[in-house]
């Protein structure tokens, strides 16, 4: 340890006789300590731990010693009750109220036989209710028998949306060839059994939200559909390419989403449009509204962006060094947490209100740029973080992106991560199973 500071502190304290003396050696004392720690701390090595692992094997992180602090706001709003829908509330913020686990154990809670890239949701009699690309809608009990299994004759991209007993959910356009090739968006009720179902402009692939109107939004191909929970539609906004990332929704109704024509729009809840802002790249990456009067999208430009979310105008932009799709993750504490793909994959987490990085968690990459972590994570209600990586493998990270816990899955994890009132996590896996994680 290097003694000076300590000098530092004995001197200018030694030397405060009078008050004038007081004070400057309170300033001094103040000066030498900030000197102390700040040497202290930029030598204290901070150890990473990466190991590929088999299905169901753990290793324990390190204490939880976050190397930046930042604390929850007060005024935080927080996602309440089970997963309903993608990123668990219509701003997609994906902060949960619950408390997950600290010491992983996993088990396979049910084998869907197919891929599954969308994250579960949980009927209120606690269903889980899972889709897969073959298809496949699929009712799981707590015990993993099936409560039901509805198929859908298409890919299904699109995560749930539950309405009370209602299941709403996009599917791909399947083998049709153009001009016939129509997606369609259905509505299934809580036994499995197809209520109503409407054709689409293409591919619906966007995972639903629900406005404060209590109507849906989607997106199918380059249109943004608004319509009510029996299948009428209210109005439809065109973009100039497609539309792949999950609208979110503000509570004053406003729908923002991004497209492949490099753009964010801004839909008012009567269909206008507010504004159409250029960002240079493809949007993928579902937005997520955070408390700042911020929209925060990711794209594949490698960068995350933040948006002034009334007038659209450019607030920061961050390089991150990667694709960023799926979705964000806007924390209690008012970051922007985000999964990137290679050719270094991480999650990493910036400050919301300037863009400046936080902290970085690299996750074993394959050095393509298409592989690496596909979403964002969940918070719980320690502002601890939980995702999958394209390496086969569940994390767990501290509000200060340390590691807690990483374990080892059959497949990549794509979907993503959802946590319940028990404390259980729910990851659903292209190897076609549905994982549990719950405390050893």
């Amino acid at each position: 340890m290097n003694p000076k500071p300590l000098q530092l502190i004995a001197s200018a304290c030694i030397a405060s006789g009078i008050v004038a003396g007081i004070v400057a050696g309170i300033v001094a004392c103040l000066f030498a300590t900030t000197l102390f720690f700040k040497h202290r701390a930029a030598n204290k090595p901070i150890p990473q731990i990466h190991l590929i692992l088999p299905v169901g094997s753990a290793i324990q992180g390190p204490p939880p010693t976050a190397t930046h602090t930042r604390f929850p706001d007060p005024n935080a709003i927080v996602h309440s009750g089970p997963p309903t829908m993608f990123h668990l509330d219509p701003a997609h913020r994906n902060r949960s109220p619950f408390k997950g686990p600290s010491s992983p154990s996993l088990e396979i809670l049910a084998d869907l036989k197919d891929p599954i890239q969308t994250s579960p949701a949980i009927l209120p009699d606690g269903t889980i209710v899972v889709a897969t690309m073959a298809g496949n809608i699929h009712g799981i009990r707590r015990d993993g028998s099936t409560a039901f299994t509805s198929n859908l004759q298409s890919r299904i991209y699109s995560s749930p949306l539950i309405i009370g007993n209602q299941i709403f959910i996009g599917a791909d356009a399947g083998s049709s060839k153009p001009p016939n090739n129509k997606g369609k968006f259905d509505c299934i009720s809580s036994s499995g059994k197809l209520s109503w179902s409407l054709a689409t402009d293409g591919d619906a692939d966007t995972s639903p939200t629900l406005t404060p109107n209590n109507t849906i939004v989607f997106a199918a191909h380059k249109t943004l559909y608004s319509l009510r929970t029996d299948g009428t539609v209210l109005w439809r906004v065109r973009a100039n390419r497609k539309m792949y990332s999950s609208p979110a929704v503000d509570s004053d109704g406003t729908v923002f989403i991004g497209a492949q024509d490099h753009r964010i729009y801004a839909v008012e809840h009567s269909g206008a449009i507010r504004f159409a802002v250029n960002v240079d790249a493809d949007i993928d990456c579902a937005p997520s509204i955070g408390e700042r009067g911020y929209v925060y999208v990711g794209v594949d430009g490698g960068s995350v962006v933040a948006l002034d979310k009334m007038s659209g105008a450019l607030i920061w932009k961050t390089a991150v060094n990667g694709h960023v799709r799926n979705g964000l993750t806007v924390t209690r504490s008012q970051d922007v947490v985000a999964g990137t793909y290679g050719p270094s994959p991480q999650v990493v987490c910036l400050n919301g209100e300037t863009g400046e990085q936080l902290w970085s968690f690299r996750v074993p990459g394959t050095g393509a740029l298409e592989h690496g972590v596909h979403g964002s994570p969940v918070e719980d209600i320690d502002a601890n973080l939980y995702f999958g990586g394209q390496d086969n493998a569940i994390y767990s990270l501290t509000p200060g992106g340390e590691l807690r816990w990483k374990i080892g899955t059959g497949g990549d994890m794509d979907a993503p991560i959802v946590l319940i009132s028990d404390g259980t996590l729910l990851a659903a896996s292209d190897d076609g199973k549905l994982y549990v994680v719950t405390d050893k």
